[in-house]
């Protein structure tokens, strides 16, 4: 499956269960958490708020850390076939592309009143993608069955 295929469908998690229980047991209320699959959900959760919320209207350089430590992590596990890196790189880079379009067009003071902006590419909104990230750190979280350690990086406020 590619994610122009993926974009047509309702993805249905397969981790759902273990991704309710990182999300109760291994994100904090706030602030970044001390394990890798509560971090990592904590991220994502972060981009599909902000994009379904808020229009990306807030993007910033923490969003693009988010995408970029995701698509790393999940994709150094040894348990996803490449199919599935690959599906994380271009879902992760599609939020990135996003996020910094939205950020160019509601921040450009050079561009003309009448410049077309493409409401698509200012943030993606529906659930598939998002879940399918999620669905992956489930997986991560039941296959390797261990809570994993997670570095907080002091340069990140979201």
């Amino acid at each position: 499956m590619n994610i122009n295929e993926l974009k047509k469908i309702k993805y249905k998690m397969q981790y759902a269960k273990e991704c309710n229980y990182i999300m109760i047991n291994l994100v904090p209320p706030s602030g970044q958490a001390d394990n890798l699959q509560g971090e990592l959900l904590r991220e994502i959760e972060k981009i599909r708020y902000e994009a379904q919320t808020n229009g990306n209207y807030n993007w910033d350089e923490c969003f693009t850390f988010f995408c970029e430590n995701i698509k790393t992590k999940l994709c150094e596990q040894k348990i996803f076939t490449d199919e599935e890196k690959n599906l994380i790189y271009e879902i992760t880079d599609l939020f990135k592309e996003c996020g910094m379009y939205a950020t160019n067009m509601l921040f450009n003071e050079n561009l003309l009143e009448d410049y077309p902006i493409d409401p698509e590419k200012i943030a993606y909104v529906y659930d598939n993608l998002y879940d399918y990230i999620a669905d992956k750190i489930g997986k991560m979280s039941n296959e390797i069955g261990e809570i994993i350690s997670y570095e907080k990086n002091p340069n990140i406020y979201r």
